[in-house]
C-alpha cells in the first residue's frame, strides 16, 4: 500500500495496486473505497509538497491520544503547553537555518544534486532538455517546472533530472 501512495507514475500506481488486490483484498477494497485522491501522490489534486497527509486534526488527535481523560481544564493546559513548545521548538530551529532552506529540503536537494552528477543533459529547447542516467531517458521543461518522472511537478520542488538541466545551463550560459 505505501508503495502505491508514495510513488510518482501511473505505471508503478497500477501495478503496487494490482499487487494489493492480489495479496490482501480487504485492504485494497477499503483504499479504493477512501479515493485514491486522498492517499495517492500521484493522484492527489492539492500541494503536499512531499507530504503524505494533509488533515491537520489528525495530526493533532495523535498527539492528543493520552490527554483525552484529562479534565477539561488540564487538557486545555496540556494544549497551551504542547503549542508552546512547538512553535518555540520550531522557531528555534528555523532561525539556526542559515540558508534559504528548511534542513529536510536542503537534505533533499543535496541528494539529488549527488544524483545528478551521473546524469547526461541534452538540450532539446532554450528551456527543454532530454536527461540520460543508465539508460532511463527524462524529459524536463525548466519554463513549465515539469519533467517526465512526475517529481517535479507533484512536489513542487526540482527533481533531480531538473537539478541536472539547472546545472547545465549555468555551466554553458
Amino acid at each position: 500500500m505505501d508503495s502505491a501512495a508514495r510513488t510518482y507514475s501511473e505505471f508503478n500506481y497500477n501495478r503496487h495496486i494490482k499487487e494489493l488486490r492480489r495479496l490482501h483484498k480487504g485492504a485494497f477494497d477499503y483504499a479504493i473505497a477512501a479515493g485514491p485522491h486522498k492517499w495517492s501522490r500521484i493522484h492527489c489534486p492539492q500541494r503536499r509538497y512531499r507530504l503524505m497527509t494533509t488533515n491537520v486534526a489528525e495530526c493533532i488527535n495523535s498527539c492528543l491520544k493520552f490527554a483525552r481523560q484529562l479534565p477539561m481544564m488540564t487538557l486545555a493546559e496540556f494544549i497551551r503547553n504542547m503549542l508552546q513548545k512547538w512553535f518555540h521548538d520550531r522557531h528555534a530551529a528555523a532561525r539556526s537555518i542559515h540558508h534559504q532552506l528548511t534542513d529536510a529540503a536542503h537534505h533533499v536537494i543535496l541528494k539529488r544534486v549527488e544524483k545528478c552528477n551521473y546524469m547526461t543533459v541534452n538540450p532539446v529547447d532554450w528551456n527543454i532538455f532530454s536527461i540520460k542516467l543508465k539508460g532511463n531517458q527524462r524529459t524536463v521543461n525548466l519554463h513549465l517546472k515539469t519533467c517526465t518522472c512526475n517529481k517535479f511537478q507533484i512536489d513542487h520542488f526540482p527533481c533531480s533530472h531538473a537539478l541536472a538541466a539547472v546545472r547545465y545551463m549555468r555551466c554553458y550560459s
